[in-house]
């Protein structure tokens, strides 16, 4: 009986000491960066963004104090902010036993300075070097002016966007050229060489899509199996994506509940079809909304629109609550049938007509106002509108 007590109270210790190995804490300094009252949030993080917020804290007297339990040795999670005094881009963190301590250097969490005892840690930052402090706070400005700059049209839009892939590629490519130079890639230079992936399609240089080809024949059998490296594979190996006039691409998807459909479907139901790509965790995905439910509402013999989450499951529940449409997945998130599509950032919309025609794709959706709507119903409906409700 007393050895019974004795291993019962080894156990217990046992079991209190792996509950304790996996808690991390973060303590954070804003330096006047960012404002007190602001809410900086930490999730787990999915090459988008966060996939899952699990914690959150207000900022007191210039600090923030976030803590948590992570999946394994070392974890990625992501600081992130969402109000308008936050920049656009969040702050990668390689997480393992010890406290994280981080000191903000501007408004961009992306650029904040982070000690740990991590190795996969100091590589990131490497990286975050080589992509360049004021390049990432001149994306963020930039992207955060697409969100609230209410006077923007949607050209205005186009051309911002452009213009931050121009000031992001020249870091891009610097990355890319050192992950070339390692004769293989960790896990954290996976996670990078998936980031500059996605900037491919604005590569024009033939040597700089070579290195990226190279780069990605390093990957293991494994790695080119993961999440990361199947999208990286359709990045620099693109399928041609269908283009306005082309035919649709059927897909084999299911909803929350498991059930199994397939987009012909709907086209059998002789309806206009519009897919839209979307996420929880993306600003403009979630805006575009009440854009929707006013076009579902307008014309529901003619249109059915169908959302195909991108993002984790958590996230998929969570986002589905306000949709009165169908929302599906084929759980492979970027990697699927959105690649099949060409879809390398959300929302992105495509109208599919009755016939199976590709009538018109979207890319993105203004925050403040979108003509996309508009411009649906003018294909659906002539000469209508969204004031109008079809007889």
């Amino acid at each position: 009986m007393k050895y019974q007590r004795v291993w019962l109270l080894f156990l217990f210790c046992l079991s209190f000491w792996n509950m304790n190995a996996q808690h991390f804490v973060i303590e954070g300094q804003t330096n006047g960066y960012i404002p007190d009252g602001s809410i900086l949030y930490l999730g787990y993080w999915n090459g988008m963004g966060p996939t899952f917020c699990f914690t959150s804290d207000v900022v007191r007297n210039g600090t923030f104090h976030l803590e948590g339990e992570r999946k394994k040795t070392p974890d990625l999670i992501y600081l992130y902010g969402t109000e308008k005094a936050i920049g656009t881009l969040g702050l990668r963190l390689w997480v393992g036993d010890d406290t994280i301590r981080i000191s903000a250097n501007s408004e961009v969490p992306e650029t904040w300075i982070v000690k740990n005892n991590m190795p996969q840690q100091s590589e990131e930052d490497l990286y975050r070097q080589l992509k360049g402090k004021d390049n990432m706070v001149m994306t963020s400005r930039m992207n955060s002016r697409q969100l609230w700059d209410k006077s923007l049209s949607p050209d205005s839009i186009r051309i911002l966007s452009s213009q931050m892939i121009q000031n992001d590629l020249p870091g891009q490519i610097r990355i890319l050229n050192n992950l070339h130079e390692q004769p293989q890639l960790t896990d954290v230079g996976l996670v990078w060489l998936f980031l500059t992936s996605a900037y491919a399609s604005w590569m024009t240089s033939p040597e700089h899509l070579r290195t990226g080809k190279e780069t990605y024949a390093k990957l293991t059998g494994k790695q080119k199996q993961t999440y990361y490296g199947k999208l990286i594979k359709s990045c620099f190996y693109p399928n041609k994506a269908p283009e306005r006039g082309d035919q649709y691409i059927d897909a084999e998807l299911t909803d929350l509940e498991g059930n199994s459909c397939k987009l012909s479907d709907y086209l059998n139901k002789n309806k206009y079809i519009l897919l839209d790509f979307w996420d929880q965790y993306c600003a403009p995905c979630v805006k575009s909304v009440s854009g929707l439910k006013e076009l579902a509402s307008s014309c529901p013999d003619k249109l059915a629109i169908i959302s195909i989450n991108v993002g984790s499951r958590e996230s998929w529940e969570k986002g589905s609550r306000d949709f009165l449409w169908d929302n599906l997945s084929d759980g492979q998130g970027l990697a699927g049938i959105a690649a099949r599509y060409g879809v390398k950032s959300i929302p992105f919309f495509i109208l599919i007509a009755p016939n199976g025609r590709i009538e018109e794709c979207w890319k993105g959706y203004a925050i403040h106002r979108s003509h996309m709507e508009e411009e649906i119903m003018e294909i659906i409906l002539p000469n209508s509108s969204l004031t109008e409700a079809p007889e």
